[in-house]
């Protein structure tokens, strides 16, 4: 009985109570917007659709990371020496061509946590909502304002001084080889002679200890030909220095010209 009555007066009193709020708003005037005639003020920092001023972008992707649900896709190619991309508003070197900038808002869970991370405050939620579309692919939005032509002359440009550089970097390490092979035969060369000095002093000995006159002649024979050894063996060792130098000219032309293409 105590039940059965409780239960009537909380069904009561809940009518009552929306009654009356609807009794109080029979008399007041309608506030009803006229849409899209009439347009709500939005209110500050409102999340709404993602916008990127792609001069502005960088190529960090760091707003791509921040992003939970994988909604952002960025593509960039690394620039050659030889282009200037210019700096971004805030200051920021470019050194990045940016390919694709890709967002798909149907993924999109208005968290803003991409627009945060950007150093170059490239990417912003706008005031803009009316984006509807009967397609969902109508709702990936494309900020890189690369043409295809543009974006096959980067990449070929990134190659050719690829090459570049591992041609430049083979030359080196060969100028190098050959330094080590000038300074491999200077030293062989260094060493053969006291060696046929120290033969022909012995052939000479010989032959003077076992006769005189003919002694003599082997003598000046063994003379003749041991002066020849040393004047080829000197010849020798200046090749090897002429070598060694002409080597080390090429190897420091190679690294100022490689360092010359890497400022």
């Amino acid at each position: 009985m105590v039940k059965a009555l409780s239960d009537t007066y909380l069904t009561f009193k809940t009518i009552f109570t929306g009654m009356g709020i609807t009794l109080r708003h029979l008399f007041k005037k309608s506030v009803t917007v006229q849409y899209p005639i009439v347009r709500d003020v939005l209110p500050e920092r409102v999340r709404l659709k993602l916008h990127v001023n792609i001069d502005d972008c960088i190529g960090c992707r760091l707003c791509e990371r921040a992003c939970p649900v994988e909604c952002i896709d960025i593509g960039t190619i690394k620039s050659t020496d030889d282009d200037d991309l210019g700096e971004t508003s805030t200051g920021h070197k470019k050194k990045l061509w940016v390919d694709k900038f890709d967002i798909d808002m149907a993924k999109c869970c208005y968290c803003e946590l991409c627009v945060h991370p950007c150093p170059t405050d490239c990417i912003t939620m706008v005031e803009e909502y009316e984006y509807s579309a009967y397609d969902r692919n109508d709702l990936i939005f494309s900020f890189s304002d690369m043409t295809p032509e543009q974006i096959g002359e980067a990449n070929r440009k990134l190659e050719e001084e690829a090459e570049a550089k591992r041609r430049k970097k083979e030359e080196a390490m060969l100028a190098k080889k050959k330094i080590a092979e000038a300074q491999a035969a200077g030293g062989e060369a260094n060493g053969d002679k006291p060696k046929d000095a120290a033969s022909g002093g012995s052939t000479e000995t010989g032959g003077s200890a076992e006769d005189g006159g003919e002694g003599a002649g082997t003598e000046k024979s063994e003379t003749g030909k041991s002066e020849t050894e040393a004047s080829g063996n000197a010849g020798d060792e200046k090749a090897a220095r002429r070598a060694e130098r002409e080597a080390r000219r090429a190897a420091r032309r190679a690294e100022r010209e490689a360092k010359k293409k890497s400022e």
